[in-house]
């Protein structure tokens, strides 16, 4: 079951690694995925002001359709998807708690600005057949 759901821009190469990357280590298969460009990230990203939820970000719903659901982004997302993961991935996650945000997104800002230039583009992630159901549309 779905419990916390990732949005990435799905014409990133480096946000292509950082996706598979994450479901790689979920173990307990906690957390979903969809494309900013998608339906899903349309329907539930709707109320977000638009340069909260542009290709430039990535957006985490915690507690996905829960009335505990909160949204996340940039550099905040990626260190909470981090202490969710749990495991070795806390080591990274504990910043998510000490780093302001405007720390974490100013690092962010730098990575995303120039990804296109170290990763190729791509159309989109191939997700596992076994684990189609948490790739959205």
């Amino acid at each position: 079951m779905i419990k916390h759901v990732v949005f990435y821009d799905g014409t990133c190469g480096l946000c292509d690694r950082i996706v598979l990357c994450i479901h790689r280590s979920d173990k307990k298969r906690i957390f979903g995925f969809a494309p900013l460009e998608g339906k899903t990230a349309a329907e539930q990203l709707k109320d977000l002001p638009p340069e909260q939820k542009s290709a430039d970000s990535m957006v985490l719903i915690e507690n996905y359709q829960t009335p505990d659901q909160r949204t996340l982004i940039m550099g905040k997302a990626g260190l909470r998807t981090s202490w969710l993961l749990g495991g070795w991935w806390s080591l990274l996650g504990i910043f998510y708690f000490c780093v302001p945000a405007f720390v974490t997104d100013f690092f962010y800002r730098i990575v995303a600005r120039n990804r296109h230039i170290f990763f190729n583009q791509k159309e989109c992630i191939i997700p596992p057949a076994v684990d189609r159901d948490l790739f959205l549309d």
